[in-house]
């Protein structure tokens, strides 16, 4: 199993302890985020806009923080946790080591007042520029917003911002693009996904973990089973508990449905997205097969409320899932089988939204889109939990980075979750959870391989098991950083909605 180890490190030393760990071969920084000072829970926001910089009297909130980078060493199957803490809320520019980190540093601003030293400007994430000072924020006080700390929005030249969303079409998330062109072809593109933020790392502060899980899940919806493990594997971590390997085989099954249904709705999307009809209809019938499955197997068609702290609250109907899995498996294999052969919908997948391997890295991405650009990475054999060391995934790659790469790495992994599906209920499924023992205060970290790649989860709690601090970084808070450089690779307008077909995030899991 893979290990966590946790580096307490002097502020003058942080920056040397993460070159050294990102010296190592296959290493990254999987995630940056930061936590007051104190665990005392963080003060409401002000009602109104300060009068003065930092508060009514000029008094500028407490920026001490405690900043934690997750480095993961996936050749070496291991997370190191390091940690720092700095007064001034001033730290090294982390994202001039690691590009993938420059998101998660305009998180920590966001929340926290604290900025990399340089004066680098920061992007919006979080905060919507009419709620600057009243937003509510995991730290104390309102933000310190100087002159020059938001990156300048220009469009020059003869450049102009044509504006999509916030509100799309029928089932899609609140999304606003703008698309920078001067006429067809997509030169720049902006996103801003603040219309889905709901807080929930703040909201769950004091909570019992057993009543955090109730948000966690629904921090990504179409992700339930795999954000949850990731949370519950980070609390049993904390409390020192195992799991029986029945039970871990129970939770693996349902989140290898879920990455079956969300590849099945990938497809039907990708259809959908090139005007292909009678492909999105099929896609969608092997997509209502799947998710059929899952009601029989386990009471819900998105599996929520499967997984608990210390195992599951019930046991997943085996004879159900062997009876149906197969056609519904058999119809998405037949769709996948006609697109291959269709021209006019390969044309528009072939070069697309192209990612190269070099920007992969780079960016930190994860799962398929990582994987259809030649990035060999999966948490499931690279730091493999619950059965997956005894039942470990085929990891599928291509390496052409474009639309067509990403639907073929998710029809290869339709067949590899099916027989890993067969594996598991073969080997013997349970329900149940083992008590969880609190008792003092701890800190654990967990993770999951999701549909969209490896999902994270830090969570402090106290000697009651109540939350102190709760850090979520679902798989698309890695990957919506690609969806510009995708979009503006020598493509058009209607190449965008092929582009985020492929990729199939969701706003809800960066918007947490």
């Amino acid at each position: 199993m893979s290990r966590v180890d946790v580096v307490r490190a002097a502020p003058g030393d942080f920056e040397t302890v993460l070159l050294r760990l990102l010296g190592a071969s296959d290493a990254r920084v999987a995630d940056l985020f930061a936590s007051t000072a104190s665990t005392a829970p963080a003060a409401p926001a002000a009602p109104a806009a300060p009068t003065a910089p930092g508060g009514p009297d000029g008094a500028q909130p407490d920026r001490a923080i405690t900043l934690r980078a997750i480095v993961a060493s996936d050749a070496e199957g291991g997370y190191v946790v390091v940690e720092s803490d700095f007064e001034d809320g001033v730290y090294p520019p982390l994202s001039d080591l690691s590009p993938a980190t420059f998101v998660e540093e305009c998180e920590i601003f966001e929340e926290f007042s604290a900025r990399p030293m340089g004066g680098k400007p920061l992007n919006r994430v979080l905060v919507p520029p009419h709620a600057e000072t009243d937003f509510p924020r995991l730290g104390t006080g309102p933000p310190v917003v100087e002159p020059g700390v938001r990156a300048p929005h220009v469009v020059a030249g003869q450049a102009f911002e044509f504006p999509v969303g916030p509100v799309r079409g029928v089932g899609q998330e609140s999304l606003y693009m703008g698309l920078v062109t001067t006429g067809e072809e997509v030169l720049d593109l902006y996103l801003h996904q603040w219309h889905k933020h709901r807080g929930i790392e703040r909201r769950v502060h004091g909570w019992p973990a057993e009543r955090a899980l109730f948000l966690v899940e629904r921090a990504e919806g179409l992700s339930a089973v795999a954000t949850a493990w990731a949370f519950c594997r980070a609390v049993e971590r904390a409390a020192a508990v195992a799991v029986p390997a029945p039970v871990e085989r129970t939770r693996a099954v349902a989140l290898e449905l879920e990455r079956l249904y969300n590849h099945a709705a990938a497809v039907a999307a990708l259809c959908q997205s090139t005007g292909l009809s009678v492909g999105q209809a099929q896609a969608e019938i092997a997509l209502e097969r799947l998710l059929r499955v899952n009601l029989a197997a386990a009471g819900h068609r998105y599996l929520f409320g499967t997984l608990a702290i210390g195992g599951v609250t019930r046991a997943l109907d085996v004879s159900a899932v062997r009876a149906l899995l197969p056609e519904a498996v058999a119809e998405l294999r037949r769709v996948v089988r006609a697109l291959r052969t269709t021209n006019s919908f390969l044309d528009r997948l072939e070069a697309a939204g192209t990612v190269p391997q070099e920007t992969a890295r780079g960016l930190g991405l994860v799962g398929p889109i990582a994987r259809a650009s030649g990035v060999e990475i999966d948490c499931r054999r690279d730091h493999p939990y619950g059965p997956y060391a005894e039942h470990p995934p085929e990891v599928r790659t291509r390496h052409s980075g474009d639309v067509l790469a990403r639907m073929e790495v998710m029809a290869e992994e339709v067949e590899d979750s099916r027989r890993l599906i067969w594996d598991l209920t073969a080997a013997g499924l349970d329900s149940g959870c083992v008590p969880v023992p609190y008792g003092e205060p701890a800190t654990g970290l967990g993770w999951c391989e999701s549909p969209r790649g490896e999902s994270l989860a830090w969570v402090s709690v106290d000697e009651e098991g109540r939350i102190e601090r709760l850090r979520l970084r679902p798989a698309s808070v890695r990957n919506w950083r690609a969806f510009d450089d995708a979009a503006r690779a020598r493509n058009v307008f209607t190449d965008v909605p092929i582009i985020e077909a492929s990729f199939w995030l969701t706003v809800a899991g960066f918007a947490r």
